[in-house]
């Protein structure tokens, strides 16, 4: 499983990333735990780079 933390707008979002086809999208809870707000699944990912490169288009979706 790999993840990432990135900040969107002054908000913490943490992408998680099973290294086959499943995503977590996930932001902090009010007592500071991580909680999926978002999941997909995405086909025939072959780096890390195209991994990270879904999160951050599943970011641009949710922000305005």
């Amino acid at each position: 499983m790999k993840h990432w933390e990135l900040e969107v707008e002054g908000e913490q979002i943490r992408a998680e990333w099973n290294e086959a086809a499943t995503f977590n999208m996930q932001s902090r809870s009010y007592n500071g735990q991580w909680v999926d707000y978002h999941c997909f699944t995405v086909y025939g990912i072959e780096s890390e780079q195209a991994a990270l490169e879904c999160c951050i288009g599943a970011v641009r979706v949710r922000t305005p």
